[in-house]
């Protein structure tokens, strides 16, 4: 996982289109972009819909968070013309006619145990200033470990996470993200802002 590159998209729905409506547009995009229009380099597009608002998106109504995952930098490319061009286009351009606004970001995959279709919560942090790197890797995978310990049952199971950092400032979003298949509990330090995402349907 340590060499893929994503392109994060945040977007929401016009004032008045219905979310099932929305929804069933997006799913037939990133269908589209899975099958007849999949670019080279192309490893996954999902969109996850958000529960709980983030800073960077609307206060109120409906958020989604789309993943487009490539093998690498050049692959989001190959990415940005197959989406709007072929097969794909059409499908692109229904659920662009009800889009709003939005806000996308590039991040890089620094590794974990998760598959990114199975991520249940996301959790932006910061590395604090004057912080090392690793230092702050470590503790990001000390809290991933301490979070899988369950005293009551002896369950010592470890959740799974993964670790994504945003490329060359590129994003509203803080600088990290972490998935995992469980919440996660990071000290206020990290400036932490948590939500849960539910996989939107596409098949």
């Amino acid at each position: 996982m340590a060499s893929l590159f994503a392109y994060v998209f945040w977007h929401w729905p016009r004032p008045g289109v219905p979310a099932d409506v929305y929804e069933a547009k997006l799913a037939s995009f990133l269908h589209s972009l899975r099958s007849s229009g999949r670019p080279a380099g192309l490893v996954d597009a999902l969109s996850f819909r958000v529960a709980g608002p983030l800073p960077w998106g609307p206060q109120n109504g409906n958020l989604y968070e789309d993943w487009y995952v490539a093998e690498s930098f050049a692959a989001l490319g190959a990415l940005n013309d197959a989406a709007v061009s072929g097969e794909t286009r059409g499908p692109h351009d229904s659920v662009a006619r009800d889009y709003m606004r939005g806000a996308g970001g590039i991040l890089r995959s620094l590794g974990g145990d998760l598959l990114l279709r199975d991520a249940r919560f996301a959790t932006w942090v910061e590395k604090p200033v004057g912080t090392a790197y690793q230092s702050f890797y470590d503790e990001v995978a000390a809290i991933a470990g301490r979070a899988g310990k369950k005293e009551e049952d002896n369950d010592t199971r470890r959740r799974r996470t993964d670790l994504w950092r945003r490329q060359m400032v590129l994003g509203p979003s803080p600088q990290f993200c972490v998935h995992s298949d469980e919440g996660l509990q990071f000290p206020s330090n990290l400036r932490p802002i948590g939500s849960q995402v539910e996989p939107l349907r596409t098949d």
